[in-house]
């Protein structure tokens, strides 16, 4: 497994490295995200949703995405409550336990452990069970920690979301005959999306308020990454719900780190901009570990 998860290190790393020798700053990861986002992430749902064999169980796998969520917005609102968080902290808590880094850390993820038949389901998981909830719900969360101004959700920037855009073609197009040199083409450009996702994310990572964060963010790992993804298997053996590359993916995606967008959306609301940004960095970190765990109780639990 540490041979699989070897090139997510790697370009990972080097992108911290680089920001840290002064190569590369946070303006050019900005480049990168824009490419990826107009570009290579569009090429990559296309490519896979086409030969994607889309089951009547998936459905189940996109409805446990938004229960997962649900539940994860539940736990955190009570364990945030619990530790008597102030209405902005506790907004900022709710978005980074609920919200997964599903693509730019997920995808690097799906490949590495399930290949691409793992990352077919995930890019369409990414944008129906991750993409969607973040963009209908995150804003009554945000409203929730402002005191005065409210977030209105904003239908637009669903609907005109490049890749979300992509995804609907893809539906459209799937029993159309495509000739190979195009499907190669649309491939080649999407699979870079892996290295330059994590090579960005290792460009934004910092660990600055960390020690004083320290409560927090271990509840909100500890929350993300370890409780719900734990239960989640255990209701998926209860059911007898087999370890099929369907539930694979899903469970990888559900252990995903906090969400780079989630704390975008704290910071630009003026909430806890030091919990968002920590819990990220953090998470990422701890991801190299919990998530290959997950996969492999799964793997022997289902």
């Amino acid at each position: 497994m540490l041979e699989s998860l070897f090139s997510v290190i790697l370009f990972f790393v080097s992108g911290y490295i680089s920001r840290k020798l002064r190569i590369f700053d946070e303006r050019s990861a900005d480049t990168l995200i824009k490419f990826i986002i107009y570009f290579a992430f569009p090429a990559l749902v296309i490519y896979n949703v086409y030969y994607l064999d889309i089951k009547r169980s998936f459905i189940l796998v996109i409805l446990g995405g938004w229960l997962v969520i649900i539940f994860s917005i539940a736990v955190s609102y009570i364990v945030g409550r619990l530790m008597r968080l102030n209405r902005v902290t506790l907004a900022s808590f709710m978005m980074m336990a609920s919200f997964g880094n599903t693509s730019f850390l997920g995808f690097p993820f799906q490949l590495a452990l399930l290949g691409e038949d793992g990352l077919r389901y995930a890019v369409v998981f990414d944008q129906l069970a991750s993409f969607l909830p973040v963009s209908l719900i995150s804003p009554f969360i945000l409203s929730f920690g402002q005191s005065s101004e409210k977030v209105g959700i904003d239908i637009k920037k669903v609907v005109t979301f490049p890749p979300f855009i992509a995804l609907l073609g893809a539906f459209l197009i799937k029993n159309i005959h495509i000739p190979e040199f195009v499907l190669g083409s649309l491939k080649m450009l999407g699979m870079t999306v892996i290295p330059l996702a994590l090579f960005s994310v290792g460009i934004n990572l910092r660990f600055s308020k960390v020690k004083d964060r320290m409560k927090d963010i271990i509840a909100v790992i500890s929350i993300k990454m370890l409780l719900v993804p734990v239960l989640t298997v255990l209701i998926l053996y209860v059911f007898s719900v087999n370890a099929s590359t369907e539930w694979l993916s899903f469970i990888i995606e559900i252990s995903m780190p906090p969400m780079v967008l989630a704390s975008i959306l704290v910071i630009g609301a003026g909430l806890d901009r030091d919990l968002a940004v920590s819990s990220v960095g953090i998470g990422i970190i701890i991801s190299f570990i919990t998530v290959p765990l997950m996969v492999y109780i799964t793997k022997n639990l289902l």
